[in-house]
């Protein structure tokens, strides 16, 4: 029964990475060089899930965790592209109290990236 359950949970997290690419790939389409370079790690990082979830459904694991590091990846890119962004607006504008959110978005990253450990 639990086996069950953990396969209708992964179609359901497959049915939502395809809307996701869907609307993603639209809006791809829909924006200007700036736009796409916005919108390019979001569709890599749903992609990564739903090759992950397709994996895990047809239970090849190993596959899976290298879909999973390429979500990682994918989104820590994002995150120092982001931060980096954000550091370089507060010096260049001198407000460095956004310097506040970007040490904590660090930790929380920190945290988030760090390896787990086996149960």
């Amino acid at each position: 029964m639990n086996k069950n359950i953990k396969n209708i949970w992964t179609i359901r997290n497959i049915i939502m990475s395809i809307i996701a690419i869907i609307i993603l790939s639209w809006a791809f389409c829909q924006n200007n060089l700036v736009g796409k370079i916005i919108i390019s790690p979001f569709l890599v990082c749903a992609s990564s899930m739903l090759g992950g979830n397709i994996c895990i459904l047809l239970s090849k694991n190993k596959l899976a965790k290298v879909f999973h590091y390429i979500f990682k990846f994918t989104f820590l890119l994002y995150v120092v592209g982001v931060l980096s962004y954000v550091v370089y607006y507060s010096f260049k504008n001198k407000e460095y109290s956004m310097l506040l959110i970007v040490v904590i978005f660090v930790i929380f990253f920190i945290l988030f990236f760090r390896p787990q450990k086996k149960k």
